[in-house]
């Protein structure tokens, strides 16, 4: 879990052949990025920031579901990149990447004693920060993890005794603070291993320490900062959060049978039997850490990708770690961890690129074209706007209130009460839809199958808005309406 710091004295052909495997690593990582695309959550996300940045109201004149942690972390690449000229999705990479090596580097300052085999520890953690997530690289969760790497750091350091110096501890307690920023639920990780630990050394003494100091002063600052920059999360969109987005949640089946519980529960079954039921403390740390990890997906109930990418990466840190131990099952666990590790990357390559949706949308709109979607697809108008330069003028990126309202609507037990909240929910998102075609005049509206025309004339004001429009071409399910 950590790169080392390698002496300036070396040698470069000497270093080069110390640090070969992760040299080879890196490359492997900067390879996938430059043939990869940044999936729609991140796209939509750059987007947000960029209308923020240009004046638009958060919540208000562009709608986001996530807290404003989601969309601030994109900022700094946004504002980077419209001062030096380059396109926020390669700086946002590069910042992640400079941010991963970073975060190693100060948990391996931390740990005391670092762990054996460095170079191929530090290969194998380069691999599950910047190989692992594919084409989910830089994800709110990508950045959570790395943010959160230094802490489990310190706590495998005070569960040994070993003291932690003031300025680490603080700085990863800050780093910390971020992780549970972005998404609170995430501080299940932390508290899980913190709570082994203190167990440990029958003391809660770590809970007076700088780093859980740190942490707290920042989660406080981030309240804060909610409350008086964006008052509209609380006042406009949590409470439809809470009708619509929160209760629609996947089959416990299919979350407990998805990579987010069955490669962390395969890697710990791994790494228990390579340490012979007693595992190092390091490994106990990370397994507790992708428990809670995996904890808080199962909290929010999606069964995304991205959401099980940090209990996936923990256990394959605990294994890694467990492995740069002495044993004769070393090689065979060795194996075991390649397999885990490359199945992993397999589940998490999966966003799809829409070239033929693009050249189409290319070939019937202007330069620069304003897009609007009629979709309950998150996914279908973006990345695909940044891939046409151009500009997505809805408040929201997709219809995702018509499809949750959809999903709570075909439950039998629903009161009528609520029935009536779902089908308002529906009503308002096809009205603020109507608005944004007949403001903004969209070059080029993506109309969906689903919901597809019928639903459109359902809705008076957002059939009115379309009359301006006929149907241009179509690409597979999706046709692509321009004016008249």
């Amino acid at each position: 879990m950590t790169t080392g710091t390698l002496p300036m004295s070396f040698p470069l052909p000497q270093t080069l052949r110390h640090w070969w495997p992760m040299v080879l690593v890196v490359a492997i990582a900067l390879a996938q990025q430059a043939f990869s695309s940044i999936d729609c959550d991140v796209s939509w996300l750059i987007t947000t920031a960029e209308r923020m940045l240009g004046g638009a109201r958060l919540y208000r004149d562009v709608e986001e579901v996530n807290p404003p942690a989601s969309v601030l972390l994109y900022v700094p690449p946004v504002a980077i990149g419209r001062l030096l000229g380059i396109r926020p999705e390669a700086l946002t990479v590069a910042m992640v990447s400079a941010l991963a090596v970073l975060s190693l580097r100060h948990a391996s300052r931390i740990l005391a004693p670092p762990p054996a085999h460095l170079p191929l520890v530090a290969a194998a953690a380069a691999f599950i920060l910047l190989v692992l997530p594919a084409d989910l690289f830089a994800q709110r969760e990508h950045v959570a993890l790395i943010a959160g790497l230094p802490m489990f750091a310190v706590i495998i350091t005070r569960s040994r005794a070993v003291p932690v110096r003031t300025i680490d501890a603080a700085v990863a307690g800050c780093a910390a603070g971020i992780m549970i920023a972005i998404k609170p639920h995430l501080a299940l990780a932390l508290v899980l291993p913190a709570l082994w630990s203190a167990l440990r050394r029958r003391s809660l003494d770590a809970a007076k320490a700088p780093e859980w100091i740190a942490a707290g002063v920042v989660c406080a600052s981030y309240l804060l900062v909610v409350q008086l920059g964006f008052p509209d999360y609380t006042a406009r969109m949590l409470p439809l959060l809470r009708l619509v987005y929160l209760p629609g949640r996947d089959s416990w089946s299919n979350l407990l049978a998805g990579p987010m519980i069955v490669i962390p529960g395969v890697a710990a079954i791994l790494t228990l039997w390579l340490a012979r039921s007693r595992p190092s403390n390091e490994a106990v740390v990370m397994l507790l850490a992708a428990a809670g990890f995996a904890a808080a997906g199962l909290m929010q109930g999606k069964g995304y990708l991205n959401h099980g990418y940090p209990a996936v990466a923990t256990a394959l840190f605990a294994i890694t770690l467990e492995l740069s131990r002495a044993g004769a099952a070393r090689r065979f666990g060795s194996l075991c961890a390649v397999l885990l590790a490359l199945s992993a990357t397999y589940s998490y390559a999966r966003v799809p690129a829409p070239y033929a949706l693009r050249n189409a949308v290319e070939r019937v709109g202007p330069p620069r074209p304003r897009l609007i979607g009629i979709s309950l697809d998150f996914a279908l108008g973006h990345p695909l706007t940044r891939w046409v330069d151009g500009q997505w003028v809805g408040r929201r990126g997709s219809l995702w209130v018509t499809g949750n309202a959809w999903q709570q609507l075909e439950r039998p037990t629903l009161s009528e009460a609520d029935r009536r909240a779902y089908k308002a929910a529906e009503r308002t998102d096809a009205a603020i839809l109507a608005q944004d075609i007949a403001r903004h005049r969209p070059d080029v509206i993506l109309v969906d199958d689903v919901p597809g025309p019928r639903w459109i004339a359902a809705h008076p004001p957002l059939a009115q808005a379309m009359r301006g429009y006929q149907p241009a071409t179509r690409v597979g399910q999706i046709t692509l309406w321009t004016p008249r």
